[in-house]
């Protein structure tokens, strides 16, 4: 079974984080909501708190097959300032495991020196991630192992192509039908 990491942060996009979360679950993924911060209590962009399931000190990243970073504001720049996160993000890359980020939070893979040549994001934010290969043409971009979106509209989608990336085009297709997507 297939783990993945979903960061959250402080001010996280609840739409993206919670429809990652909530899909890999329906493919039967092992998803951890891991919390940036030293509490299990995250609060979102928009005031839904959430309990997270571990601290990123307690979480053992070397398990996990996928690190997911979802996007909003403040969010996005507690993980692209996190020095903790973007060394976990350059060891997951170094170890060939998958990351992916949605809206303004392939900013943190761009500060980890992780992002791919290719990439997504929220419209008007590829100035802040600061990285040649910007797409504002795809919903979801797939460079090798990097996955981005570009925001809230796109969760879904993303998190459809999440499943895909880690179950199989199978599993994809069931989730996907079983959703009405």
């Amino acid at each position: 079974m297939a783990k993945v990491a979903v960061m959250m942060a402080d001010g996280f996009e609840e739409i993206e984080a919670l429809s990652v979360v909530d899909i890999l679950r329906r493919a039967d993924v092992d998803v951890s909501m891991v919390s940036l911060n030293n509490s299990i209590e995250v609060q979102g962009a928009h005031g839904v708190s959430l309990k997270a399931d571990i601290t990123f000190d307690e979480y053992e990243f070397k398990n996990a097959d996928m690190i997911v970073l979802p996007g909003g504001l403040p969010g996005a720049e507690h993980l692209a300032k996190s020095h903790k996160l973007g060394q976990k993000l350059k060891e997951a890359k170094a170890d060939n495991k998958k990351l992916a980020a949605i809206c303004a939070a392939p900013w943190a893979l761009s500060s980890a020196e992780v992002l791919g040549s290719e990439y997504t994001c929220y419209p008007g934010f590829e100035a802040t991630v600061n990285h040649t290969g910007y797409n504002p043409n795809k919903n979801v971009v797939v460079d090798g192992n990097i996955i981005t979106s570009r925001g809230p509209a796109t969760a879904m989608e993303f998190a459809l192509e999440l499943v895909k990336e880690l179950c199989g085009e199978q599993k994809y297709s069931q989730i996907k039908s079983g959703l009405l997507f």
